[in-house]
């Protein structure tokens, strides 16, 4: 996937608008749709930035789809992140509050 499709992505997952990333970032709504209709048009670097600080991902996630981990994962969270990066936006979304769900369940 590309920027335009990683953009979207995470933006569906934050549950966050284009006109509140163009808030945040001081990019207009007008260049965020067109980051977001396809490859032909890309961000510059420091727009890129100003949109991956405002999501909290890096901006090789946005590019690539891949995060950045800095230390080497176990097999098992290695086949979690692999699966979870093939899920669709809302299916992440689930995953991520069933999550959220069963931690908040073993603190009682």
């Amino acid at each position: 996937m590309g920027f335009a499709e990683n953009l979207r992505t995470e933006l569906d997952f934050q549950d966050v608008q284009i006109k509140e990333l163009s808030l945040k970032t001081g990019i207009s709504k007008n260049t965020l749709d067109k980051y977001l209709s396809g490859p032909k048009v890309q961000p510059s670097v420091d727009n890129a930035v100003k949109i991956a600080q405002a999501l909290g991902v890096s901006v090789e996630y946005l590019a690539t789809g891949k995060a950045k981990i800095a230390k080497k994962l176990s097999a098992e969270h290695e086949k979690l992140l692999s699966t979870y990066q093939k899920l669709t936006a809302f299916n992440k979304k689930t995953v991520f509050d069933l999550l959220n769900s069963l931690a908040s369940r073993q603190k009682k």
